[in-house]
């Protein structure tokens, strides 16, 4: 066995600090740009869809109906939360058809019992909501909601790099 002493050398770094301000800034960028398309195309979309609420016409694209309540429901929104969704269930005058509910706000909710009708908004006389924004296509209207999610996780992504670049800045500068 060796006494020699193992002369430790220090590691090199992957990134020199240029190209690491490099990397930083193209991925700002990268992130800023994606940031503003989400929201542009959020903000695009609910333009359309304000502007087919306002295009519709009662009795012809859209019906006013009232439906009368089989059934309430109040249902945790997970096991997590505190928040409740609650349903009022209807038949749409059908035999045995019980599987149909309508997702209505708590105040709603308690100010209806069983067997009272309540007025909703339908196109297709088959499924009912209490609001008018209820009646658009689910595809598109969970799309652009699912984008607003996406915008949210952007600008914190931005943020965290940007308080990343901060932070190591102020690091290099004590050095």
């Amino acid at each position: 066995m060796s006494n020699k002493l193992v002369e430790h050398k220090e590691s090199k770094e992957i990134l020199t600090g240029n190209q690491k301000k490099i990397l930083f800034w193209i991925c700002f960028i990268i992130l800023s740009i994606a940031f503003i398309t989400v929201w542009i195309n959020i903000l695009l979309t609910s333009k359309a869809f304000n502007t087919q609420m306002e295009e519709m016409v009662l009795g012809e694209d859209y019906y006013m109906e009232d439906i009368v309540i089989t059934g309430k429901r109040a249902e945790d929104a997970s096991a997590d939360t505190i928040s409740q969704n609650y349903f009022f269930y209807y038949n749409n005058g059908k035999v045995n058809d019980y599987h149909k509910r309508m997702q209505v706000p708590g105040f709603v909710y308690s100010e209806y019992n069983v067997g009272d009708s309540i007025a909703a908004y339908t196109i297709d006389h088959v499924s009912y909501s209490y609001y008018k924004y209820g009646i658009l296509p689910d595809t598109e209207y969970t799309n652009n909601e699912l984008m607003k999610v996406a915008g949210v996780l952007l600008g914190i992504g931005i943020f965290l790099l940007a308080l990343f670049g901060v932070l190591s800045k102020k690091m290099n500068y004590k050095k």
